[in-house]
């Protein structure tokens, strides 16, 4: 007589082969979409950090009574801050040293390009706040900087005249 009672077959059943396969597809989607969601987050990560530069020249310009700005390298994706002239970097209150920052070679802004700006790639403020072109002249009409990834998403970080408000559109 054969005993079959104890033994235990080698292999999986069939249904647990369907398990492994249905959870194997729900983290292949996760993972694809999470994939496809980075670009947005990482374009909408940049504009905030420009803005928040440009927030941050403009309050010490009035803080310190003398004009602060920023200069934009479209070409290297880059831009730096300063203090009264373009010689003399501005420093970035978080890592205490010039305040530069290298948009392409930044990890957390990967495939996002600064795609231009409309205001000759300088813009400084006074001590009240008001935002200059590279030339020393009142801004007439809003200040535009704007970034895209390398799948066609645009935002625009924008600065208005006179006044100096900042936004990401």
């Amino acid at each position: 007589m054969n005993n079959h009672r104890g033994k235990i077959s080698p292999g999986f059943t069939i249904i647990e082969l369907v398990v492994i396969l249905v959870i194997i597809g729900i983290v292949s989607a996760v993972v694809m979409v999470s994939g496809s969601a980075k670009s947005p987050v990482r374009l909408h990560a940049a504009c905030q950090k420009i803005a928040a530069d440009l927030r941050y020249v403009q309050q010490m310009a009035m803080a310190e009574q003398v004009r602060f700005g920023l200069s934009f390298n479209t070409t290297n994706e880059s831009y730096f801050g300063y203090r009264i002239t373009t010689s003399m970097k501005a420093v970035d209150p978080h890592a205490r040293k010039a305040l530069e920052v290298d948009i392409d070679g930044m990890k957390e802004f990967n495939e996002v390009r600064i795609a231009g700006t409309n205001f000759n790639n300088i813009i400084e403020f006074d001590s009240a706040g008001r935002p200059y072109n590279g030339n020393g002249v009142l801004l007439s009409g809003e200040a535009i900087v704007t970034l895209h990834t390398m799948d066609g998403l645009a935002r625009t970080v924008r600065v208005e005249a006179k006044t100096g408000k900042v936004s990401v559109q």
